[in-house]
């Protein structure tokens, strides 16, 4: 439980870190990842279209 624990301490640590140094990162991230199920929904209906 303690190695979870860490884990999950580290996480935020990485997240607050993030959000104070580079806030554009972040959209950037969520921008990217957009993208990328749009790309996935995109293939989906193209395989099952075609």
């Amino acid at each position: 439980m303690s190695e979870q624990t860490t884990f999950m301490q580290w996480r935020e640590r990485a997240k607050s870190e993030i959000r104070q140094e580079h806030p554009q990162l972040r959209w950037l991230l969520l921008t990217a990842g957009a993208v990328v199920v749009l790309a996935i929904l995109v293939g989906v209906v193209v395989l099952l279209l075609g």
